[in-house]
């Protein structure tokens, strides 16, 4: 058995792949992984953070993640490959030139035995981006009638906007009166916990997807 010396868990090969519990930056992810790795991991950072510059690092998902107000891609380190993960929208739209790679919905499979094709995965971040500035006037409340309310209008935080993104609830987001979107959003950020929020939205994501149920009253929706 093999002990990794930041993380303490054991495995049975030596330096075998894993994400470390304690692991919370791109550059300390990359640095725990072995040593005929780290190169091609650093250099597919580097290469999508040159093509999106304004775009944030962090750990996602327990995965080096690009971000810019929406994640753009997400990367990790197997034993054989990299994976890479820019969306099933994305990978739909590049399939072409993701000919001779494994793909699934919204994952590509890049073999350590082959050429890292860096500039293909730092251009498929910067039309997921550019995607995201498209739709960032969609994917809000601006233009909702708020002619007829009295209350204060929330604009929708990015942490909202990711999760209706992930569950494809945008829809039917929109579809419910201006009122209810407002007050879903009110009633989420006003929450004082970060637990509190999660629930909150969790609970409208669940009566957006059922059609029914407003904020724990009855509602049917059109």
């Amino acid at each position: 058995m093999w002990t990794c010396p930041k993380c303490l868990r054991q495995f049975k090969n030596t330096g075998q792949s894993h994400y470390c519990s304690d692991i919370e930056t791109v550059s300390s992810y990359i640095e725990s992984q072995p040593e005929h790795v780290r190169p091609l991991l650093a250099k597919l950072a580097a290469a999508i953070q040159e093509k999106v510059p304004n775009a944030t690092q962090k750990i996602a998902w327990k995965m080096p993640t690009f971000w810019l107000g929406g994640n753009l891609i997400h990367f990790a380190a197997f034993k054989n490959h990299i994976g890479l993960y820019p969306g099933a929208e994305a990978v739909a739209h590049f399939a072409p030139r993701l000919e001779g790679f494994k793909v699934s919905k919204g994952s590509v499979r890049l073999p350590l035995d082959k050429p890292i094709p860096y500039a293909l995965a730092a251009e498929i971040a910067a039309w997921n981006a550019a995607n995201m500035e498209a739709n960032e006037t969609q994917k809000s409340n601006d233009g909702m009638d708020t002619s007829k309310m009295a209350r204060e209008v929330y604009p929708v935080p990015p942490f909202v906007s990711q999760a209706l993104d992930d569950k494809g609830l945008w829809d039917l987001y929109k579809a419910r009166p201006p009122y209810q979107r407002n007050d879903y959003i009110g009633w989420i950020t006003r929450a004082k916990r970060e637990e509190t929020r999660q629930k909150r939205l969790a609970q409208m994501l669940g009566e957006l997807e059922g059609k029914s149920g407003y904020m724990g009253m009855e509602y049917k929706a059109k």
